[in-house]
């Protein structure tokens, strides 16, 4: 699934998936969309119905899985950076818990109370990410051509209510770079300035 897909999937009114691998450089736009599902799965109560886990606890993963989220419905869960997906180049098989968890993935249904969101930087193609593929949604978030940044930058400048040109926006890729965040922390810079001069302008003349 592409990343544009995916927003629209989380915009609508469709169930979210049970599982989701989503990677890649563009941290804006993949933030965005595990801000979308955070928002459409409801309340959150870290630890009970909402649980974090990093390389140092993916052991306890499939124990998050199985276990009930106490006085919910279902539960969340968010691996950051697991080191499931790294692969070494001279071994056929993964580490056990790689192989392990790719595995249970493999042989279970997971249950619609509980999502699972994996996170990464990057990811190498191996046992793991197979059984994602197979059951789950898979979305890498890579940079935007210039045309895309443009359309992405007018959307959120509407949001904002401010009109910039399309000119202006290439002018911030020249100078900027194209990686979206950085894109629109110049822009808020902008707005901000924007505001404060037209501010003093009010209370002046």
């Amino acid at each position: 699934m592409t990343a544009d897909l995916l927003e629209k999937e989380l915009n609508s009114t469709n169930p979210l998936s049970s599982l989701y691998l989503l990677y890649g450089e563009e941290k804006f736009l993949l933030n965005n969309c595990l801000k979308k599902i955070k928002k459409k799965f409801g309340e959150l109560l870290q630890g009970i119905n909402y649980v974090i886990l990093d390389e140092s606890l993916i052991d306890d993963l499939i124990y998050n899985i199985e276990s009930p989220a106490f006085g919910y419905s279902k539960k969340l869960i968010i691996v950051k950076n697991s080191g499931l997906f790294k692969k070494d180049g001279r071994k056929k098989q993964g580490t056990p818990i790689q192989e392990k968890i790719a595995n249970y993935l493999n042989e279970t249904h997971l249950e619609n109370d509980v999502v699972v969101v994996f996170i990464e930087d990057s990811i190498d193609k191996n046992s793991v990410f197979e059984a994602i593929s197979k059951k789950g949604v898979v979305v890498e978030f890579t940079e935007l051509s210039e045309s895309a940044l443009i359309q992405k930058i007018k959307q959120i400048t509407t949001m904002y209510k401010v009109n910039i040109s399309e000119q202006t926006i290439k002018y911030l890729i020249e100078t900027s770079g194209t990686n979206m965040q950085y894109l629109i922390n110049e822009i808020r810079k902008l707005i901000e300035f924007a505001d404060i001069r037209r501010n003093y302008y009010k209370r002046f003349n």
